[in-house]
């Protein structure tokens, strides 16, 4: 079994406050407090749709635009070793925000170096907030599909609900 992942997530409305591209530039912040840089990213926008993650290096300018006109539905943003093989299960960091969720994932042992709060309030800024959780569970299990709830809770094996988070 791969090494555990600990997730903060919200749930609520992720496209009411808009800010994708300060979203964007927090999660730079965020990966840089982890000690990782943010190497690839993937948006779904109607203007621009790759349907597969993109290297920062080669299309981070032709997409700022796009998440400053704010037409965006979901972006990923990640930190991938050299090596990666699978950006599902070989990345360091891996921040999501979509329609009704933000959630940022990351490796057991930078979760225990962080103060989880500073990173809520962060995250807080870009969804209308209902719930959220920390929640830690194996990458095997793959914690977005936990986060997206396209299962039932039950369906996970190595899920453990650490916190959960109410307004």
């Amino acid at each position: 079994m791969k090494a555990d992942t600990v997730s903060i997530t919200l749930w609520g409305n992720g496209l009411m406050k808009g800010k994708w591209l300060e979203w964007y530039y927090d999660m730079d912040t965020i990966f840089q407090e982890l000690g990782y840089k943010k190497t690839h990213f993937d948006i779904q926008s109607e203007a621009y749709t790759t349907n597969k993650i993109v290297t920062v290096k080669r299309k981070e300018k032709q997409v700022l635009p796009i998440l400053q006109n704010g037409k965006v539905t979901g972006v990923s943003c990640y930190s991938l070793p050299k090596d990666y093989k699978s950006a599902s299960f070989d990345y360091n960091v891996l921040a999501v925000r979509q329609s009704d969720y933000i959630s940022l994932i990351m490796d057991i042992k930078d979760f225990e170096k962080i103060d989880a709060n500073c990173y809520i309030s962060s995250l807080l800024k870009y969804i209308d907030f209902e719930y959220g959780e920390i929640y830690q569970m194996s990458r095997d299990e793959v914690p977005l599909i936990y986060a997206a709830k396209a299962n039932p809770i039950d369906a996970f094996q190595s899920l453990t609900i650490l916190k959960t988070i109410k307004k």
